[in-house]
């Protein structure tokens, strides 16, 4: 059985476990996309409570790719020097912190985004309800420079390594499913297709960083929708990937058009925990990078129990409620007390990152 505090490498950099914070939106950033003072010091909190490498909330690459309100921005360089306080943040907590960039696409809101959202094709979003206008060839150009741009930006500001967005409904996803991308060009038509804005976004985003800046992704194995990224496509991406210099993969599936056809669940019993692991196991035989797996870990010994199989696990509702929850582990505690309430979501539209249970709690003792 592994050792959850082995250090293991992506790239040259040197991680002290196998404990990732997974991507969340934590809706702490001021109007123009700025990190709050609550952001920089929730992503600390992280970094002092043990967490191997933290990722940062997906960032957007440009403005029509912004998929939340109070999401933070790095498509504009005036954002590496607010962005250089949370790399600085973290590091003077003894921890390590990527960023994750993102552009929504059709995934998003034309009230939040002030025009029609943009997608592979001409649709309405699944999720969102939306009208999606057909991204032209030009537009598929300037975005891959967007997300290498914004890769530089991310360097920049200190980010330890960048992480793609490449799952749940985002552009890069749209573009992988035939669900959302319906184009009959070179950039659609045949999964070998479908994959080649990833590819490129691959290239641009090394191309801007450099060969020795660690660069990943969160890559959906499966999107569990009709007509959606299958597993044997997935597979056949993430090997594509590898093929490329991708320099970690962290595996997940899904995304918010997914609805009750995913496996994400509540995580009640040790059963219920890593739904995505055969996924990820299935990616791992065929690539030659790292592999986390992220997918309701809730207890120490089934993590270790996984980590015979993939590289890391990311976990990012128990890191909520628990930020110090790496520590705890290596002190000998078994399970994370987060319940699965999925309240995380509805506080931070309200007021930001925060755990529903322990809100109820403050609340109550207060009166």
């Amino acid at each position: 059985m592994a050792d959850i505090f082995t250090p293991w490498q992506m790239k040259d950099l040197a991680i002290p476990n196998r404990l990732v914070r997974s991507a969340t939106w934590e809706g702490l950033a001021d109007a123009d996309g700025a990190p709050t003072h609550e952001l920089i010091n929730a992503l600390a909190d992280l970094a002092e409570g043990g967490v191997g490498l933290i990722i940062t909330g997906y960032a957007y690459i440009a403005p029509e790719g912004l998929g939340l309100p109070k999401q933070t921005g790095v498509h504009i360089d005036a954002l590496v020097g607010p962005l250089t306080r949370i790399s600085d943040a973290v590091h003077k907590a003894g921890g390590l912190v990527a960023m994750q960039i993102v552009h929504a696409g059709g995934q998003t809101k034309s009230k939040w985004i002030g025009q029609k959202p943009v997608g592979p094709s001409a649709l309405v979003n699944p999720a969102f309800g939306e009208e999606v206008a057909e991204m032209s060839l030009m537009q598929i150009e300037d975005t891959i420079e967007a997300f290498a741009m914004a890769a530089a930006r991310v360097k920049a500001a200190g980010f330890d390594a960048v992480q793609l967005h490449g799952a749940h409904g985002y552009l890069i996803n749209q573009f992988l499913s035939q669900a959302t991308n319906q184009r009959t060009d070179d950039y659609g038509g045949t999964p070998a297709k479908r994959a080649r804005f990833a590819y490129e976004v691959l290239a641009a985003t090394r191309q801007a960083v450099g060969p020795r800046y660690p660069v990943f992704i969160k890559l959906n194995s499966e999107d569990f929708v009709e007509g959606g990224l299958t597993l044997e496509e997935g597979v056949a991406v993430a090997q594509g990937l590898s093929q490329r210099g991708i320099d970690a993969i962290e595996v997940s599936g899904g995304g918010p058009a997914a609805g009750k056809l995913s496996p994400s669940r509540v995580v009640k019993e040790a059963a219920d925990e890593g739904y995505f692991l055969p996924n990820a196991v299935a990616i791992k035989k065929v690539v030659s990078c790292p592999v986390i797996c992220v997918g309701g870990w809730r207890s120490r010994s089934e993590v270790e129990k996984a980590l015979d199989q993939v590289d890391a696990v990311a976990l990012s509702r128990p890191f909520i409620r628990q930020p110090d929850l790496a520590n705890r582990w290596k002190a000998g505690e078994e399970k994370a007390t987060c319940i699965s309430c999925n309240q995380c979501f509805s506080v931070g539209m309200k007021q930001g990152l925060g755990c529903g249970q322990e809100l109820k709690k403050q609340e109550k003792e207060q009166g």
